[in-house]
């Protein structure tokens, strides 16, 4: 592959598990030890006491309704976010399935493009989700999108239809929401870009940058530590760290380009693999956008994540993971026919 971009790609697999934390192999609040078995050495016991609800199964044994396809899950972050996004639900998710993370160019710990905005854009950013799905082989992937994460993930189905397997889109929409409530939205990214910009918001780590601000990434650095997926911070935390990861030209081209990108409702038709609308109760803007994507595209599934916003992976993770897990079994029956 050319020279290029790098971007900044987590990898989790089923036997991975977050520094620290209880290895998935190994039993999890709800779960038992079997009869005269003792945890590894070194090691303690689950806490005692309430524990967030999951479901008791066999020690190994993976989450109802997720089986093993040999196909990875890619994870497409929002504007202004990075692979910390998904860290309340990326472990849990990787029971049984790969997952892919990764940074938009110009976001988290991914690198800038050179030459300013002209160097961010939703076909840039397309191209960057293409040349990395590429890496991972011939077979088929689940994509999963978080708002304009969503919209790069809907256009990488309705562009290559075959190397897609199923499709979840996550408090986004096919075309750009209009209206007073999404300028406000979007006069507030860009008001966190000119603080940024003025030196009033934190600067980005590193100042990474790198490549060609016309093509897509030529490498892509890949996380052996999986760190990011398992952030603790606060989701308020991570939301104001990763503003100021953020290039602030990344910001701005992208947030002016929510309001404006060419409708794909049109084009909804044509998705034709098993596809879940998820979205925040609380998402007000997003509402309607959700219903018109489970409308239009074949056979959809709408699930409304009660007491969410517009990051029901944040604010809500075991109901999120709950609307997920039901898509995956929706998959292996549309599979087995």
């Amino acid at each position: 592959m050319a020279a290029g971009l790098d971007l900044h790609v987590e990898d989790v697999r089923p036997d991975d598990g977050p520094p620290g934390a209880w290895p998935p192999e190994d039993p999890r609040p709800g779960e038992t030890l079997p009869p005269g078995e003792k945890p590894p050495s070194g090691e303690k016991l689950p806490p005692s006491g309430p524990q967030p609800p999951r479901e008791t199964r066999p020690v190994g044994a993976p989450r109802a309704g997720v089986g093993a396809d040999g196909s990875p899950v890619v994870l497409v972050h929002g504007i202004a976010g990075s692979t910390a996004d998904w860290a309340a639900v990326a472990a849990d998710l990787a029971t049984s399935r790969r997952v892919i993370a990764y940074d938009h160019r110009g976001h988290g710990a991914s690198g800038r493009a050179p030459g300013g905005r002209a160097g961010y854009s939703f076909g840039l950013l397309l191209a960057d989700l293409t040349a990395l799905i590429a890496t991972l082989g011939p077979a088929g992937v689940h994509l999963v999108g978080h708002s304009l994460g969503g919209v790069i993930a809907l256009r990488y189905a309705l562009d290559h239809p075959g190397r897609v397997r199923s499709l979840v889109l996550v408090d986004t929409a096919a075309a750009p929401a209009t209206g007073p409530v999404a300028k406000r939205i979007v006069a507030a990214v860009l008001e966190g870009v000119a603080a940024i910009a003025s030196g009033t918001g934190p600067a980005h780590a590193d100042g990474r940058s790198g490549g060609t601000a016309d093509g897509p990434v030529g490498a892509a650095e890949v996380s052996g530590s999986v760190g990011a997926v398992h952030d603790h911070r606060s989701p308020a935390q991570r939301q104001v760290e990763g503003l100021g990861q953020a290039d602030p030209d990344a910001l701005a081209a992208l947030g002016r380009e929510l309001g404006d990108y060419p409708s794909l409702v049109p084009r909804l038709g044509e998705i034709t693999v098993p596809t879940t609308v998820i979205v925040g109760e609380h998402d007000s803007t997003l509402r309607a956008g959700a219903r018109t994507l489970a409308h239009g595209i074949p056979a959809a599934h709408l699930a409304v994540i009660a007491g969410a916003d517009h990051s029901p992976q944040v604010s809500r993770p075991l109901a999120w993971l709950a609307a997920v897990d039901d898509h995956f079994a929706r998959v292996e029956a549309a599979a087995a026919g």
